[in-house]
């Protein structure tokens, strides 16, 4: 038990609230169902992502029907309802009348036991809840590991004011974390203007006017010859761009075909392999990201699929690759000298010439990718599929060689810093995350409000909850007895 102050007790939900689970009614029968009217009934599927603290409905109602032919329980509004599996923790407060599946064990508070702060200290014991749970398929509160679970009572009064404070200073923390949930939209959004201003000139617009540049067709001309003593007598000629992705570029640029620039666009392999414990590394998708690649969790190939599948697809040191299904437009620049395989999921482009900056082409591909123009040549149902005979007419804005790598230079620069903000954010997020649960945790050590001497304890609170419990309990044996001798002195018929 936690230290508290001398006005508040120690003692267990069952001392303080009526404890109640649920019931679910066969669900092939649609009878027991509507989706208005009826009996309000909650399942913990209706509290994901619900951020509410009060709850009116789920989804779906129970009929009368429904409802009598399970053990779902009406619950009286303000009754405070906990998800016991499914998961553990889920917590909100009745609007109304309201009834849930065995998915819960909801609490009907005594009098004297503020429903809201009921609600507060539930979502303060999520981890001793966890900690009680059993099971093997999923974890469940069970109603005994509930009814032993620890509550901390306050005076009444004090109760209300401590309510009163989570309130404005939970409002403020959630105010928080909106914004900076907003915030990853935000970095996206700007690593893709960054791109866009790349690739239209607007980046180096004050460079290109300080700076004397070589001439760009001398330069497309060299790659150009270049490439034909690389490519086959049926590719010689590259593929043109296509004129509908043009947009405007500053006048010392070119528009050309990607095809123009690569001596090589291909996919790996189209057949899925024979995996071994060991051998070439045979990377996909899924190795691929964050314009990285990864060996950590790549499948591997035999030596001999290897020599098999290599020379069509031999990706080396500098080439470019990017993902073509499933996930489309991951790219990565090839760092290593390692030896390694595709599988038809990755393309891989070879520049044409020493002076391709591939760095400058990846930016395209990117800004490409997060363009509409991609949809439409995105094909396929369950797995999307880029195809490479999109990607060979795709128009590059093709920028004199010094300012390409200007380009480059000021796109890291950038990305370097939303990384930073990125990782700023994720170190925010979660001190905001923690300090929720440090103001929960001064709330229920009493440190959140000052203590009222003229407040009655809390020990009398609980003695006056634990006399009228007697009380009713006396009630409701007498009413049962009166019942039972007026049964017995019915005439029968």
């Amino acid at each position: 038990m936690s230290t508290i102050p001398s006005s508040w007790e120690n003692c267990t939900l069952e001392d303080i609230a009526k404890i109640i689970s649920g019931g679910t009614p066969k669900s092939t029968v649609k009878e027991n169902f509507s989706e208005t009217g009826g009996v309000a009934w909650l399942t913990p599927a209706d509290l994901s992502g619900y951020s509410k603290k009060t709850i009116s409905n789920g989804k779906r109602n129970l009929t009368e029907i429904g409802y009598k032919s399970c053990s779902a329980k009406k619950m009286p509004k303000g009754s405070v309802l906990y998800s016991s599996r499914a998961p553990i923790g889920y917590v909100v407060i009745s609007e109304n009348e309201i009834s849930t599946n065995q998915g819960f064990k909801s609490f009907v508070p005594d009098g004297g036991i503020d429903s809201d702060y009921l609600y507060y200290y539930l979502k303060s014991i999520k981890h001793i809840a966890e900690a009680k749970a059993t099971g093997t398929t999923f974890k469940e509160l069970s109603g005994t590991a509930t009814k032993a679970l620890p509550f901390i009572a306050p005076p009444e009064k004090e109760q209300k004011r401590i309510v009163e404070k989570l309130d404005s200073l939970l409002a403020q923390v959630d105010t928080i974390q909106q914004r900076l949930n907003n915030l990853p939209n935000i970095i996206k959004r700007f690593r893709q203007s960054v791109l866009a201003a790349a690739v239209s000139g607007k980046l180096t617009e004050q460079w290109r006017g300080e700076n004397d540049v070589a001439n760009i067709d001398n330069t497309i001309s060299k790659i150009l010859e270049e490439r034909s003593q690389k490519v086959s007598n049926r590719t010689k000629i590259p593929q043109p761009h296509l004129k509908d992705e043009e947009y405007p570029i500053p006048d010392s640029w070119k528009w050309v075909s990607l095809d123009s620039l690569a001596s090589k666009i291909v996919d790996g392999v189209h057949h899925k392999p024979v995996y071994t414990e060991e051998g070439i590394p045979f990377m996909s998708v899924k190795d691929i990201k964050n314009e990285k690649m990864s060996f950590n969790y790549c499948k591997y190939i035999s030596e001999e699929t290897h020599k098999e599948i290599h020379p069509r697809c031999n990706p080396e040191k500098g080439d470019l690759l990017i993902t073509k299904s499933g996930t489309i437009g991951r790219t990565a620049i090839i760092d290593t000298d390692a030896i390694f395989d595709l599988f038809v999921s990755v393309a891989l482009i070879k520049p044409a010439s020493m002076i391709v900056n591939m760095k400058f082409i990846d930016i395209a591909l990117r800004k490409w990718v997060n363009s509409i123009d991609v949809s439409s040549r995105v094909v396929g149902t369950a797995i999307k599929n880029l195809h490479l005979r999109d990607m060979r007419v795709l128009a590059i804005p093709f920028a004199p060689i010094e300012e390409q790598t200007e380009i480059v230079r000021l796109v890291e620069q950038y990305f370097a810093l939303a990384d930073t903000l990125e990782k700023n954010l994720a170190n925010a997020k979660q001190r905001v995350d923690n300090l929720t649960q440090s103001i929960l945790a001064k709330a229920f050590k009493g440190e959140l409000v000052p203590q009222d001497p003229s407040d009655e304890p809390a020990d009398k609170l609980l003695e006056r909850i634990k006399a009228a419990r007697t009380e009713a309990e006396a009630l409701e044996k007498a009413a049962k007895k009166v019942a039972k001798v007026r049964k017995t002195k019915t005439p029968q018929k």
